[in-house]
């Protein structure tokens, strides 16, 4: 048994798999399995693939059919490891060499940790860097953050295998909602990762490596890229969703998140904007008993607070202020930047559909 499985799903991906593959082969934590969960593809990828198998014996291959959706064949990798970590990989993505020591350091100095993940720098479909994207580290801050966006990204993702199996969460399914008599969502393509992630966000079981530990590529032929809207308006009903977990999990009521999401660094609109304020202070008052009234969460609510009005002028000023306090990481700094650029071009935001607090 190795210390870390890793698995990497790929179809057709003949482009960047030996790249991919290559980045696990030159970690400097060496005791690992790497798992390609071959999802029927129709290029030249089994061959690369087989290729890597004869030169590194640690590497295996599975393949699966086309019948079988993408959460399908991730469930099915991470049932085949039995490594005490699990490691997630995109077969288009390359993991800087400390990426697996940095993170069982982080699992290993903080045991009640399940996930741990970490910021990444962005590459063109060619490999050139673009920029990096940091993300907020305090598990706190995290379980708080993830009712308003996503703020592990997924590619980054290394898991606690046992503890994250005998929570029996998957892809696909809000596996927790049942435990607390809620409908499940349930989703096919698209999104999977802040559904299934979030719900160990909400048990507070999530940490971020504060560094970059991943070159992620980002190119025309990403799902993410091909599918932003679709992205966006789902990322909407996950939160509503994740919300109605922290209301069950900690005994709270069920507030709105949506009007203070700023999922893909954009904010959405607003069909009332004139009660926003008291909408923010029944919300923020929430989120203090659900998580406490400790520093990660401050400093996130310090954040949402700044997006709790549609006045441009008056959102300005708000980040001015948080600035004397906080340095804003990438998805604020972004945000920000979105908002005033809207504002220039008058481009309209996205409506996300309106919801009243469950039943």
């Amino acid at each position: 048994m190795a210390r870390v499985d890793i698995i990497m799903p790929v179809r057709d991906g003949e482009a960047y798999i030996d790249e991919a593959v290559r980045s696990i082969m030159g970690q400097t934590e060496r005791d690992w399995r790497l798992i390609v969960l071959n999802h029927a593809s129709r290029d030249g990828t089994a061959a690369i693939v087989d290729g890597l198998c004869r030169e590194d014996s640690r590497i295996e291959t599975v393949a699966f059919g086309a019948e079988m959706t993408v959460s399908d064949v991730r469930n099915a990798g991470i049932a085949l490891c039995d490594a005490p970590f699990t490691m997630l990989h995109d077969a288009d993505d390359a993991s800087l060499p400390e990426r697996m020591t940095l993170q069982l350091a982080l699992l290993e100095a903080q045991p009640g940790l399940v996930l741990a993940g970490g910021g990444y720098e962005i590459m063109d479909g060619n490999g050139a860097r673009l920029s990096s994207r940091l993300l907020p580290s305090d598990p706190k801050r995290l379980s708080t953050a993830y009712l308003f966006s996503n703020p592990v990204a997924h590619p980054t993702v290394m898991l606690r295998t046992g503890a994250f199996k005998d929570l029996g969460l998957r892809y696909g399914r809000s596996e927790l909602a049942v435990r607390y008599g809620i409908a499940p969502m349930e989703l096919t393509n698209f999104a999977e990762d802040y559904l299934l992630f979030g719900q160990l966000a909400v048990l507070g079981l999530c940490g971020n490596v504060p560094v970059p530990i991943l070159r992620y590529r980002r190119h025309a032929g990403a799902t993410s890229v091909m599918n932003f809207d679709r992205q966006m308006l789902l990322s909407a009903d996950i939160s509503r969703h994740l919300m109605e977990l922290v209301a069950a999990h900690h005994g709270v009521d069920w507030q709105d998140p949506v009007p203070f999401c700023n999922h893909g660094a954009r904010l959405y609109r607003d069909t009332s904007p004139h009660d926003l304020a008291a909408r923010w202070a029944a919300m923020e008052a929430i989120l203090v008993v659900a998580f406490g009234d400790v520093p990660g969460v401050r400093r996130e609510l310090a954040f949402r607070r700044v997006l709790a009005t549609r006045n441009l002028p008056m959102t300005l000023a708000r980040f001015a202020r948080f600035l004397t306090r906080h340095a804003p990481d990438s998805d604020e700094a972004g945000t920000i930047r979105n908002i005033v650029k809207a504002s220039l071009t008058r481009k309209p935001s996205m409506t996300a559909p309106s919801r009243h607090a469950p039943a």
